[in-house]
């Protein structure tokens, strides 16, 4: 069953029970609504879009259930995702405070995934500068056609790391229209950015055949 593309079995609730916003993240990977139980569904929703080795995903699409003596349990992981080599994953974000409950729910996830043949990935959800930047770039990820020429004449200003202002000068594209070519090419991975820095007007970027 392709667990990748179908909805939650019932509408989503706030993560853990605590106040979140419950949101869809429109998805550049497969055209279509995620459904996200809250804010930090939302930030590794925009990882999981911007991953290359993932080709669908959905929010919690299966729940899971099981006993332990006369005690009921169900769980769902937050994502299901199918990897480019064809791989299921079950996406679990990593919390706050590893308590022993969320410890029994990943051992009865690992449990069932040994036997479907699915892997199991913990993810951290994203923070600081890498999640602002992710975030900025990720508002350029709908499909619009953008003119070849400009798109070449920007690669190729950023054979070389240089500043995206002077680049975007360089490359003889108006200044608004070549930030917005520039972000969907970061977005498109076409360039690359030090993660780790505010993405700025003056922050260097280059393509993925420049050196760093």
């Amino acid at each position: 069953m392709a667990l990748e593309e179908r909805q939650p079995p019932t509408d989503p609730v706030a993560y853990h029970g605590r106040q979140g916003k419950l949101t869809d993240w429109w998805s550049a990977t497969t055209g279509t609504l995620v459904v996200c139980g809250s804010k930090r569904r939302t930030y590794v929703a925009t990882e999981l879009d911007f991953d290359p080795a993932v080709s669908r995903f959905a929010g919690e699409p299966v729940e899971l259930h099981w006993e332990q003596g006369r005690i009921r349990h169900r769980w769902r992981p937050d994502f299901i995702t199918l990897t480019r080599d064809r791989a299921r994953q079950a996406v679990v974000l990593t919390p706050n405070k590893l308590g022993p409950q969320w410890h029994e729910r990943l051992a009865a996830l690992r449990e069932v995934a040994g036997q479907a043949g699915w892997r199991v990935q913990l993810r951290t959800v994203p923070h600081g500068v890498r999640r602002d930047n992710l975030l900025l770039v990720a508002d350029y990820r709908q499909p619009v056609v953008c003119d070849d020429a400009h798109e070449q004449t920007l690669l190729a200003a950023f054979r070389r790391p240089r500043p995206l202002h002077e680049g975007i000068a360089a490359s003889g594209v108006p200044d608004l229209l070549g930030f917005d070519h520039v972000y969907r090419l970061i977005w498109r991975r076409r360039l690359h950015i030090d993660w780790d820095r505010p993405l700025l007007p003056t922050s260097p970027a280059w393509t993925a055949k420049g050196r760093r």
